[in-house]
Formats: C-alpha cells, structure tokens, sequence
C-alpha cells in the first residue's frame, strides 16, 4: 500500500464562506471515502453534486452511518461511496480506520480517495492523522520498513537488540491483508505545514519506534 498526499485548491467563496462548493475527483480511484456530513455545503455534498447522485439516497445514508457509528458502503453510486462517521473521541479513530480498510476489501478497491481532510476548517487534525498513519502501517509490506535504530554508526546496546527484534515480531503478528493498493489522502493547500509538522512529529524520537516505523514505510 502505498500514500499519495493530494493538494486541495479552494475558491475565494469557499474559503470566506467556509463552505465547499467544488469537487476535484481523482479518475483512477475506484471508491471514495468521505466524511457523513450530508448538511450544508460541506466536502460530502460537493461530491454528491459533480457525480449528480441521488441526493435523498446519501442523506439516508449518512443518518446510518452516524447512528450506527461505522463505516458504511454505498454501492449503488459509481464510483463507491464509503461514508464515515466523524470521531466523537480521537480514540475510536483507529477502529474506524480499520473499518474503511476493511470496507475498500469489501469492494474490491485498489485505489482509494480519502477526502476527509481536503477542506479543514479550525485545529488541523494532527493527532487523527497520526492515528490513521499508525494503523495504515499494518498494512504494508514488511520488507519495505526501516528498522534503523539509533542513529548510523552507533552500536545498538542487548537492550535495545531485543527491542528491535521485538518491533519485527509484533509488525509481523498484527498485519492484515488488503487489497487496497494505494490511498489518494486529500490535504487542504492552506495547512501543507502543518501535514509536513504532523508527518515530522510521527518520525520523532518522542514516539515509541513501533508506532512509527510502519507508518513511514507508506510515504512515496
């Protein structure tokens, strides 16, 4: 699985009004992941507009997928729609995130348009992006990641051996098949600092070596 970041250009009305209006699609993307807010001029409704869908049927769609709190897949629109709830917590974040990944699977998806952060208003949502990254990591390949330890040219202590070896088993006891291939991650053209910040501090020495070490394996 791979990580394509996807800037995100606003107009002037969406930007002083804070609505969004407009819809960029990705062409090769065989579902669309978004967040429920069907009210208003929000991200979900822009798409609904360009594609033309049945607007009665996503709104029944989104007043699911809140009240049940998970993902759900609307099939009967081209490309599929995979709506999910807005976290009450930044703790169910992951759960919902292995719910999106496994809902692609569902669908037979290899390209995936993530569209939940394209139009951020207020906090950037650092500590979900983190969270999401984490889990994504599960899901690549274990011969892509970077167990560099400690800096180069520095001996690695029995301690920090057993640590190491430690990381590689739990990675390889908790990764999960999916067929998804590659994520298109939407970011807003206004915040790329705070992404680049966000990516930065999910490398940092600050995290345990395991939260992050996968996770970096995604970024092209």
């Amino acid at each position: 699985m791979e990580v394509h970041f996807n800037i995100v250009r606003h107009v002037f009305d969406e930007i002083e009004m804070g609505h969004k209006i407009f819809f960029r699609p990705y062409d090769d993307a065989d579902a669309i992941s978004a967040t429920a807010n069907a009210r208003g001029f929000t991200p979900l409704t822009a798409i609904v507009r360009l594609y033309r869908w049945d607007r009665e049927l996503i709104k029944k769609a989104a007043g699911k997928c809140n009240l049940l709190n998970e993902v759900v897949i609307v099939d009967e629109v081209t490309p599929t729609l995979l709506l999910v709830p807005r976290a009450r917590e930044v703790s169910q974040v992951a759960q919902l995130t292995e719910n999106l990944i496994e809902s692609a699977s569902k669908v037979d998806c290899n390209v995936l348009h993530f569209t939940h952060f394209g139009f951020t208003q207020g906090r950037y949502p650092t500590q979900e992006t983190q969270t999401i990254m984490r889990v994504l990591g599960y899901y690549t390949n274990p011969s892509v990641d970077d167990f560099n330890w400690g800096g180069e040219g520095n001996l690695l202590t029995e301690r920090q051996e057993r640590k190491k070896e430690g990381v590689r088993l739990d990675l390889a006891s908790s990764r999960k098949v999916a067929g998804l291939q590659k994520i298109i991650w939407d970011y807003d053209f206004r915040r790329p600092n705070s992404l680049i910040k966000c990516i930065n501090k999910l490398n940092s020495r600050k995290h345990p070596f395991f939260e992050y070490v996968g996770a970096m394996a995604l970024l092209d």
